[in-house]
């Protein structure tokens, strides 16, 4: 995971796949509950918490989405990140852009889904629809907890996750699924660089929407700010991790796909100037990242070699969860490294 995504909370392995909860989610669900506590009635407090079952079910079917199209592709998930807009999954797929494309569509359509299944109910409950599609206003409770209201919480919040997973910027679906149509034209590099791009308007446009919206809506101004302040930074660290790449398997460190003479125009520039504290602040980031990512390759590589002996002892079926993870871990990565 990113390191501006890496804060989490381990909720132990369920069958076989780590599961993570991401602080976004329990500070969100700390402030719901902070704020509903005030609430003399206790219907506020009754509503809050259904409604973070809601999400935390409905993220969670998001990812089960994610982990189900990645095995029909013939590849394994090791890893579950809850967030409050959906989830992040650690899968080992083959560096294919099909494959990525569908692992990464399957989530939100979970997620529509689950919320066509409530619009019969609704419908019949003579419940108004148009309304639950307006992703700035989550449906009133006009009797308390009932299952009608139930079901339009689950509908309106099935519905706000998948609006906002379509949106074209990494982490989100979105995103991924922008990169595999783009990959299979012009390149994974290419994919990168221009998601990255439409990540950081993306980003910009969130800013003036919950500027725009905030009079009507000044609940929703500051999620929506922080959200593009997450879509911008996950786009500058996308195309960071690409550099870095380029980096480790370059000749030199440098990029040749422009030709020599962006080399030569790069000698001639002179001397760089020396980078600002927030910009050695990320390079450091960085370079912290790059070696936790090699220490845990290099403790993988030390693994595998038990575990091989192990395989042709009691074959792959006789093997933990852990060592076939760790088996299709390694192997996807030195499958990404012959065809990157």
């Amino acid at each position: 995971m990113r390191d501006l995504l890496g804060w989490n909370i381990s909720l132990g392995r369920w069958a076989g796949i780590q599961v993570r909860v991401h602080v976004f989610f329990l500070l969100l669900a700390v402030v719901a509950l902070h704020l509903a506590w005030s609430d003399t009635t206790g219907e506020l407090l009754i509503d809050a918490v259904t409604s973070l079952a809601i999400l935390f079910v409905s993220v969670l079917a998001h990812e089960l989405g994610h982990c189900v199209a990645a095995r029909r592709m013939g590849g394994r998930a090791d890893q579950i990140m809850l967030w409050p807009l959906g989830g992040l999954v650690s899968i080992n797929l083959s560096h294919q852009p099909q494959e990525e494309l569908v692992t990464a569509a399957a989530g939100p359509l979970v997620n529509l889904l689950l919320c066509l299944v409530t619009v019969p109910a609704l419908f019949l409950a003579g419940v108004d629809l148009r309304g639950l599609l307006n992703p700035l206003a989550a449906p009133q409770a006009t009797a308390g907890m009932t299952w009608v209201y139930a079901l339009e919480l689950t509908a309106w919040i099935n519905w706000l996750l998948f609006l906002v997973n379509l949106l074209p910027a990494y982490p989100l679906d979105g995103g991924r699924v922008l990169r595999s149509v783009v990959w299979q034209k012009y390149g994974y590099r290419t994919a990168v660089v221009v998601v990255a791009r439409v990540a950081k308007f993306t980003a910009v446009a969130t800013w003036i929407v919950a500027w725009l919206v905030h009079s009507n809506y000044s609940y929703a101004f500051l999620p929506l700010a922080v959200l593009g302040l997450l879509l911008f930074f996950s786009a500058k660290q996308e195309t960071d991790r690409l550099q870095d790449r380029e980096a480790e398997e370059g000749v030199f460190g440098y990029d040749f796909s422009q030709g020599y003479t962006s080399l030569e125009r790069n000698f001639n520039s002179g001397g760089r100037k020396k980078p600002g504290l927030f910009r050695q602040w990320l390079d450091g980031r960085r370079e912290a990242r790059r070696q936790r990512q090699q220490r845990t390759e290099e403790e993988d590589d030390r693994r595998v070699d038990d575990v091989l002996a192990r395989l042709h002892e009691v074959g792959r079926d006789g093997l933990s969860d852990d060592d076939r993870a760790l088996l299709d871990r390694v192997s996807a990565r030195y499958r990404n490294r012959q065809r990157g």
